[in-house]
């Protein structure tokens, strides 16, 4: 009779989350995995599948999460402006946290996997296009609000915005020098002036 589970997947999939972020996919082996979480080979292979499909599980879960402090930011009731201006101010603080900086999992993800993993790749993409959309939907509230002052294609400025967020995640990578890092925010955000 098979032994029931003892853990909770959620928990396993946090746990997964971090071990992915701070090593990579590549260089996270299933043993490095099963030690990380504490079970054993068959019950990770029951529960998850491969390493393949925990992954995409944990970069699910992580998006979900890393979302509400993005999109959730954006898509909050009152200024689109300030909204913006938060996300980013929230996004260099968060990336001084870690020594290395970890960046962005999504980011780090689509460097890594996406360029030969096609299933990455369309999830990175929806993430991106999800995370675009947010910075749209608030543009359009700032400028209805009068608190943008510019004649640039209010989509091309959301690319931009987003394109400017994951950035600040590759520059704190790179650089490990947060203040490059606010010095990419300032100018991202002088857009909006």
């Amino acid at each position: 009779m098979a032994r029931p589970k003892t853990f909770n997947r959620t928990q396993m999939l946090d746990k997964a989350i971090e071990l992915f972020w701070s090593r990579g996919y590549e260089a996270t082996s299933i043993n490095d995995l099963l030690a990380y979480l504490g079970i054993k080979r068959q019950s990770l292979y029951d529960t998850f599948g491969d390493k393949h499909t925990l992954f995409l599980e944990a970069l699910k879960r992580y998006e979900e999460r890393a979302s509400a402090s993005t999109i959730g930011v954006l898509e909050e009731p009152g200024s689109g402006k300030e909204a913006i201006i938060r996300v980013f101010r929230a996004t260099v603080q968060q990336l001084g946290q870690t020594i290395p900086p970890r960046g962005c999992l999504i980011v780090n993800t689509a460097i890594e996997l996406a360029p030969h993993d096609p299933e990455v790749a369309q999830f990175v993409a929806a993430s991106v296009a999800r995370t675009q959309e947010a910075f749209y939907r608030a543009l359009l509230r700032a400028n209805e609000q009068g608190d943008l002052q510019t004649q640039r294609d209010l989509i091309t400025l959301a690319r931009f915005l987003t394109a400017s967020l994951q950035s600040l995640n590759i520059t704190a990578k790179a650089t490990r020098d947060a203040a490059q890092v606010r010095d990419v925010a300032s100018v991202a955000l002088s857009v909006l002036s």
